[in-house]
């Protein structure tokens, strides 16, 4: 005997469902070096959290591939900021959202491991307080 499920979503339902991130993120473009697999790069990060960052690039890998990130970032406080992740997903074609804007191809990159390991802190402290 085989049973199936049917799921069945109504807009009203898919309406009432909000994005839940365990980090603030913050919208801004900045470089990043990166490294995978298969490509080494210079690219544009769309935004960043102290969990990870989605880079713009027409050059992807596949989900679950380890790479190396080096960056910039903070406004008056500059540090440099190297950190391993791994691509959680990947946007192989540019698209379109809900509202028609523009979402380029590219990654989104779940960060695992900071060097200096203070880094996440930095970032999210950061983020949190206006990038100031």
């Amino acid at each position: 005997m085989c049973l199936g499920y049917i799921l069945k979503f109504d807009k009203e339902s898919l309406m009432g469902w909000q994005e839940k991130r365990r980090f603030k993120r913050a919208y801004i473009k900045f470089s990043v070096e990166y490294r995978g697999k298969s490509f080494w790069q210079i690219v544009e990060a769309q935004d960043i959290s102290a969990g990870g960052m989605f880079i713009a690039t027409q050059k992807i890998e596949p989900p679950q591939t380890k790479v190396e990130i080096m960056f910039t970032f903070g406004k008056d406080n500059k540090r440099v900021i190297h950190a391993e992740g791994v691509v959680a997903w990947n946007r192989r074609e540019p698209g379109n959202d809900e509202e028609g804007n523009i979402l380029p191809a590219g990654m989104g990159i779940m960060f695992i491991k900071f060097l200096p390991s203070r880094s996440q802190n930095f970032i999210k402290d950061l983020i949190e307080n206006g990038g100031e």
